[in-house]
């Protein structure tokens, strides 16, 4: 329908000053019948909203190449405990600490201290590294 339009645009200046742009829209308008108007400008206004949708996600896409170079800290949380002050004065090298959590359970991943995700520990190579295994989804209401 936009076509359309434009193109009866470039007739009307094609056929010069002579000619009046009002007359010829009125002579297009004439032959149709209401319902043939109506119809064609339901069929240009679905196309421009389809337009515009199209431009949202390119929009939403320069917002998170923006947002991808934030720096954000990971943390793995092997396991946590509770210890008194006295304890902790008692260790020393070669202490072990008993952790909440059994060697096979899963870890906390936390993004900014924010639980993401559950995994499970790896060797690769000589480092650790981490399977993610579920993603925590946020709760809403």
């Amino acid at each position: 329908m936009v076509e359309e339009a434009k193109e009866g645009m470039e007739e009307i200046k094609e056929q010069g000053p002579g000619h009046s742009a009002e007359g010829s829209q009125e002579s297009q308008t004439e032959e149709m019948n209401p319902e043939d108007l109506m119809a064609m400008w339901e069929e240009a206004l679905k196309e421009q909203e389809k337009q515009e949708s199209q431009e949202e996600p390119a929009i939403k896409d320069e917002k998170i190449e923006l947002l991808k170079d934030i720096p954000l800290e990971i943390t793995v949380e092997v396991g946590s405990t509770h210890l008194s002050l006295e304890e902790i004065l008692k260790l020393h090298p070669n202490s072990v600490i008993e952790l909440d959590r059994f060697i096979d359970e899963p870890v906390d991943i936390k993004i900014n201290g924010k639980l993401v995700a559950k995994g499970q520990l790896y060797t690769v190579k000589e480092n650790l590294g981490i399977k993610i295994t579920q993603i925590i989804l946020p709760k809403r209401g």
